[in-house]
């Protein structure tokens, strides 16, 4: 029982799931996603200070290669039992631009470079899955991930403000995008649905903890820009951000709850923004089953922008919370990890050979 926990846990954290208790909360999450970031204080206003317009800023053919690592630990004890997983996920993408429109939105396409697992629970020998693995190599576990990440590249479209963009027929040709959900600060876009919690803490026994993985990188497959403010902001103003997410209640029903991004501009550098935020979950959740599902849900951390380029260069996500009685009486499940993100430069001589090569 205690493995299938963890393993909801960590597979709950990948789609992010959660749940709203009012219909004035799900209409605010509704308006939160056509205006996904929002301005709500300065803290000087009386005082003349300089202020900055963050864009993202895309251009035709551009491509932005980004490394990933990843590394969560999720430890649950009840009584003297005890399991302790550990998850490593390194991986490249390369975003390229196939179009932008006049208002600057884009439209992108994402390759996976490489792709590299490694998941441990307690002193057990480690599973291992990368990209290069031949075809007979691969874990049974990570069969269906190698599988996913042969498949076509997804393509989506992405505003200036980092918002989820969906083709429409109405007369601004674009509708914010219904299918895109937060995952722990990043937009996803998909032909599917979000991935909802496939089970509450109790039912998920049967699953292991290399699903949990597969899962997580499956549904991470576009996750990619945090939302920017509207307006121009001084150092010290803050934006904020509803997710609507879906946790499990039972196997049968779901519920709705808002996840609350705050977002702070620090400072501004030699031309470079440095961003903070957090995250909490809007509404009381009493169920420590239902908690344990948003494990991942609330994080805090930083990303750096580079205003006049308009490019995100560097992503820090920081994992720490605790749920008590998660998988029974005086039980204690936590998580701990950090997750980085990283533009990868292209230089002279790359950009030279690509070139060439086209």
């Amino acid at each position: 029982m205690l493995v299938q926990i963890l393993l909801s846990v960590g597979l709950v954290a990948a789609s992010f799931a959660a749940a709203c208790p009012s219909d004035d909360i799900l209409e605010t999450a509704a308006e939160s996603v056509e205006s996904p970031a929002q301005l709500v204080a300065s803290p000087a206003e009386a005082v003349e200070s300089p202020t900055w317009t963050l864009r993202y800023n895309f251009v035709p053919d551009q491509k932005l290669r980004y490394r990933n690592t990843e590394n969560v630990t999720l430890d649950a004890m009840l009584g003297e039992i005890r399991k302790v997983d550990v998850t490593s996920i390194q991986q490249r993408r390369v975003f390229t631009v196939a179009t932008v429109n006049d208002a600057g939105a884009a439209r992108l396409s994402m390759q996976y470079e490489f792709v590299g697992m490694r998941v441990q629970t307690n002193d057990y020998e480690p599973v291992l899955f990368d990209t290069s693995m031949p075809q007979d190599k691969i874990p049974p576990a990570f069969r269906n991930t190698a599988r996913q990440l042969k498949g076509s590249a997804p393509r989506f479209w992405i505003s200036t403000l980092g918002s989820a963009l969906q083709e429409s027929e109405s007369a601004e040709g674009y509708a914010p995008a219904e299918k895109a959900i937060a995952q722990a600060g990043n937009v996803i876009v998909g032909d599917k649905p979000s991935i909802p919690a496939t089970a509450d803490v109790q039912q998920a026994v049967a699953n292991s903890t290399p699903k949990s993985a597969e899962a997580s990188e499956a549904s991470n497959a576009v996750t990619f820009l945090m939302p920017l403010p509207e307006n121009a902001v001084a150092v010290g103003d803050t934006w904020r951000e509803l997710i609507p997410v879906n946790v499990r209640v039972t196997e049968e029903i779901s519920r709705q709850i808002n996840i609350l991004r705050t977002f702070r501009l620090e400072s501004v550098e030699n031309g470079i923004a440095t961003i903070s935020f957090r995250s909490s979950v809007e509404a009381a959740v009493k169920s420590p089953t239902m908690r344990s599902q948003l494990i991942k849900a609330t994080p805090k951390g930083t990303l750096t922008l580079d205003i006049e380029r308009g490019v995100m260069l560097k992503r820090e996500i920081r994992y720490d919370e605790t749920v008590l009685n998660a998988i029974g009486p005086n039980s204690v499940v936590l998580c701990h990890g950090k997750s980085t993100e990283e533009l990868l430069e292209e230089t002279a001589t790359e950009a030279a050979t690509e070139a060439a090569q086209n």
